[in-house]
C-alpha cells in the first residue's frame, strides 16, 4: 500500500454521492454482493449497537465482518473479522488492490470510500456469513449505501449533528438517515429522542413497503454495565458503561429478535455468554482504576447529554472530575462544554491537532468564570498536566469531546501512566 496515495485521499475531504463508490466496487468485482449485510445508521450509538449485533451473530457460530469509523488509533480497526482487526499484511495487500483500480478512476474516491471498498473486499476474501456495516455520515448519499437491500437495516437515535451536510431540522436529518431504508429489507429503530424523527422513519418504511420494528426493552444500568431479565435468555448483563448504553442494548436486542425470526439466532445461552463479554472502546471506557481515568467519545450535543446522564448517577456522581476537553470546529462546542460544567471540578481545554480542531480560546473566554479552567493546546501536555496534578488526589479524570482526540491520544499510548492500575481492553 502506497502511503502517499492514501494520504492524498484524506485531503479530498467528504464528498456526498455513491457514484464513485459504485464505480470503484464494480472495478473490484462487486464484493459487496457476495454476503448478506446488516446496515447500521443513526447519529449516536451506531458502533456500540453494531458490535453487539456482531457478537450475537458470532455466538451462533457465524463468521462476521464488521466495519465502523472512525478508528481509535489504528486504521485497521475499521475492518474486523470476528471482532479481530484485519491484520496489517492483509490490509496492505487489499489496499494495493483498491489503489490499483482507484488510481485509474477519473473521479478519485475519498478516503472513506476507499476504506469502504477495502472492507467489502476483506469480507469477501474471508468468506463471511454476514457483514455488519456502519454508515459513515447521513445515509442516503453515504458510500455504504451502495449495498443491495440488506438483511436488516438498523437506525439508532437520530439527533442534531453534521447540520451543514444533513440539514438544520430534525426532519431533514432524519430524512437523510432514512435514505438507507430499502424495499426488501426489514427495519429496526431505536427509541427516538425526537418524535419528528420517528415519524419520518415510520413514513419512509411505509413508502418502501418494509416491516418496521421498534426497540421496546427497558434495561437498567449500574456501575458494571447494563442488565435486564430477558424473556428468551433469562438474566442478561452487558458490561458497557454509560447510561446511554441502555438505548443501544435495547436496539441491538430488537435486532436480535428479528434475526431470530429469520432463523439466524437459535442459541440463547451462547448469546448471553457473548454479550456478557462485550467490549466497545472509547465509550465511557475506564482505562485506569487507580487513579480513575475515563475516556468518552461523545462528540455532539446529544452524545454529551448522554454522558451527563451517566455522570449524574451513582457511583460516578461521587467523584470530583477533572475534564480534558476538545472539540471539532463543526460541533457546538460551547453548548457541549456548558452541559458538562456542573460535573467538573476543573477543566483543561485542549485542541485536536489538524485543520478540524477547534481553537479552545473562545471556549475559555465563555466559560472560565464558571469553573477553574486552563488552556493547554497540546493534548499530550494536557494529559501530562492532569496526571501530575491529580496523581495524589481522589479526583477522577475524564477525557471527552471528540473521537478524534481519543484517537490521537490512543495512538501515542497517552492513557498508560506508569503508576496506574490499567484496565486491559
Amino acid at each position: 500500500m502506497k502511503e502517499n496515495w492514501w494520504q492524498g485521499l484524506t485531503k479530498i475531504g467528504m464528498r456526498p454521492g455513491m457514484e464513485r463508490t459504485s464505480d470503484l466496487l464494480r472495478r473490484l468485482g462487486d464484493p459487496q454482493l457476495r454476503y448478506p449485510i446488516i446496515h447500521v445508521a443513526g447519529t449516536n450509538g451506531k458502533g456500540s449497537t453494531a458490535t453487539l449485533i456482531t457478537a450475537a451473530l458470532m455466538s451462533q457460530g457465524y463468521r462476521v465482518g464488521l466495519t465502523t469509523s472512525p478508528d481509535l488509533g489504528q486504521i485497521n480497526e475499521r475492518v474486523m473479522i470476528n471482532q479481530e482487526p484485519l491484520d496489517p499484511d492483509t490490509w496492505n495487500r487489499l489496499g494495493d488492490q483498491v489503489e490499483a483500480v482507484g488510481s485509474q478512476m477519473t473521479d478519485i474516491p475519498t478516503f472513506f470510500e476507499a476504506v469502504t471498498a477495502l472492507a467489502f473486499l476483506a469480507f469477501a476474501e474471508h468468506s463471511v456469513d454476514v457483514a455488519v456495516v456502519e454508515v459513515g455520515l447521513g445515509g442516503r448519499l453515504d458510500a455504504t449505501n451502495v449495498i443491495p437491500p440488506p438483511l436488516l437495516t438498523v437506525i439508532t437515535p437520530i439527533a442534531f449533528d453534521h447540520m451543514d451536510r444533513l440539514g438544520n431540522t430534525i426532519e431533514q436529518i432524519a430524512s437523510e438517515k432514512a435514505g438507507v431504508i430499502k424495499t426488501g429489507s426489514r427495519v429496526v429503530i431505536a427509541r427516538q429522542p425526537y418524535p419528528a424523527a420517528r415519524d419520518v422513519l415510520v413514513e419512509k418504511s411505509k413508502q418502501m413497503g418494509v416491516s418496521l420494528f421498534e426497540a421496546d426493552l427497558w434495561p437498567e444500568c449500574n456501575s458494571s454495565g447494563v442488565w435486564w431479565s430477558d424473556p428468551e435468555a433469562g438474566d442478561m448483563r452487558v458490561p458497557l458503561l454509560g447510561a446511554y448504553q441502555t438505548e443501544n442494548v435495547a436496539t441491538a436486542r430488537k435486532a436480535v429478535s428479528v434475526l431470530q425470526q429469520l432463523g439466524w439466532i437459535t442459541n440463547w445461552e451462547a448469546l448471553r455468554t457473548s454479550w456478557a463479554n462485550a467490549k466497545w472502546p472509547g465509550r465511557f471506557q475506564v482505562v485506569s482504576h487507580n487513579p480513575l481515568w475515563v475516556i468518552d467519545g461523545a462528540h455532539n450535543l446529544h452524545g454529551v447529554m448522554g454522558l451527563v446522564n451517566t455522570l449524574s448517577r451513582d457511583p460516578w456522581n461521587r467523584y470530583q472530575w477533572h475534564m480534558i476537553f476538545a472539540v471539532l470546529k463543526d460541533k457546538p462546542g460551547q453548548a457541549m462544554l456548558e452541559a458538562l460544567l456542573p460535573f467538573a471540578a476543573h477543566i483543561t481545554l485542549t485542541q485536536v491537532p489538524g485543520e478540524r480542531g477547534a481553537n479552545p480560546l473562545p471556549l475559555f473566554q465563555h466559560c472560565a468564570s464558571k469553573v477553574p479552567m486552563v488552556v493547554i493546546d497540546d493534548p499530550l501536555d494536557a494529559v501530562r498536566h492532569a496526571r501530575a496534578a491529580h496523581a495524589e488526589s481522589q479526583d477522577a479524570v475524564l477525557v471527552c469531546g471528540s473521537l478524534a482526540l481519543l484517537s490521537y491520544l490512543n495512538q501515542r499510548r497517552a492513557f498508560l501512566p506508569e503508576s496506574a492500575n490499567v484496565v486491559e481492553q
